[in-house]
């Protein structure tokens, strides 16, 4: 197909000359004047313009003034002129002109002039092409990075997670800055509970979230996908269909969130049955030590008795023989008084080892309630 290239000139002589010159190479149109060539380049596109500069009512310089201004054209203008000098030559490039020509000129030239500027002004557009495919990379690339960040702020919050509750905010203030509704379930010892960005999860989507938690892959159905772990599925009900590219970023930045969700809800496993299995230890240990401490009790209070018989016995036999040891009754009186005394403190030796067998009981008591907390 032939470039189109529009010639403004007031004079048909030089339409003749022109289209005789460039008329196997181009599809000419000739405009009379620059009244109707503006009126042509308001109607169509040209490729080239062969502009002449010295025309009545409009000349060239204004009618190039005018299509740059009024009618945005960026079309290359080649301006032809018998008028050679720079001042001239100066007036054409500040109307908005690409290239002069001075008359007379041959064919060969004018071809030659008129290609270089369609060959400039497709160049001019591959530029302007890469130049707004790269600014729509570098967006894109920003926005990618964003949306990224919320994947690693998310990871590094739940870190700071010590309950399931917690976690599932964090999912969900998460998607939240993707601007995504959500619904997750999340559990630990096979343990589930339901979470949601809006209200509370139907029993639909919660038989789906419990389905789609087992097979731990991504399922796409639409603007609803699922993400899924082992501890971890997330329901997302506005994918964007619409723009391929953010659907496929949203699609690894979720699967990314899900998987670190699924480490935490791991790890926090682990502490628990870390905990557990150490709760176990010193119930074990508690219930050994009771049980001594029952036998050391059981064992004391035997042999307390068997002392508390023998000074009984002892006072007995003593207050018999001591009608014979030829004491006075004074001296036989102090003799039981001391008896009597020891007596006494062996009791009281007694009663606090059974308060001592009480704070210990106590603090078993304390110990077995603190291990089921």
């Amino acid at each position: 197909m032939q470039s189109k290239v529009l010639v403004i000139d007031d004079d048909d002589v030089n339409h003749d000359i022109v289209s005789s010159m460039l008329g196997q190479h181009y599809d000419i149109t000739p405009a009379l004047g620059g009244k109707q060539g503006l009126e042509l380049l308001s109607q169509g596109e040209y490729d080239a313009i062969l502009l002449d500069v010295v025309m009545p009512e409009v000349n060239g310089y204004e009618v190039c003034e005018q299509l740059r201004n009024q009618l945005n054209c960026r079309t290359p203008v080649l301006f032809v002129s018998a008028k050679s000098s720079t001042e001239d030559i100066l007036q054409g490039f500040r109307a908005g002109g690409d290239d002069y020509i001075t008359k007379p000129f041959d064919a060969d030239e004018l071809k030659f002039r008129i290609d270089r500027l369609m060959s400039l002004n497709d160049e001019i557009a591959s530029l302007k092409e890469s130049c707004q495919n790269a600014e729509e990379v570098t967006l894109a690339a920003i926005t990618s990075c964003s949306e990224l960040g919320v994947a690693l702020e998310f990871i590094e919050k739940s870190y700071q997670c010590k309950t399931m509750t917690a976690l599932a905010n964090e999912v969900i203030s998460s998607s939240k800055q993707l601007g995504l509704e959500v619904s997750t379930q999340i559990g630990i010892l096979n343990s589930f509970k339901n979470y949601s960005s809006s209200e509370l999860v139907n029993p639909l989507e919660n038989e789906l979230l419990t389905r789609a938690r087992s097979s731990k892959t991504v399922i796409n159905i639409d603007k609803r996908s699922f993400f899924n772990s082992e501890r971890c599925s997330l329901l997302v009900k506005n994918m964007p269909c619409d723009d391929s590219e953010k659907y496929g970023r949203f699609n690894d930045i979720l699967a990314l969130i899900v998987r670190g969700a699924d480490a935490r809800l791991s790890s926090l496993e682990t502490n628990i049955q870390m905990m557990q299995q150490r709760n176990k230890g010193i119930k074990e240990l508690s219930e050994i030590a009771q049980k001594d401490l029952s036998n050391i009790e059981q064992t004391h209070k035997a042999y307390t008795q068997s002392i508390q018989d023998l000074i009984e016995d002892l006072l007995f036999e003593i207050e018999a023989a001591s009608l014979g040891f030829g004491l006075s009754q004074q001296q036989e009186a102090e003799l039981l008084s001391l008896l009597s005394k020891s007596r006494e403190r062996v009791l009281e030796v007694n009663e606090h080892t059974e308060d001592m067998t009480a704070v210990f009981g106590d603090f078993f008591y304390k110990l077995d309630t603190l291990v089921e907390d």
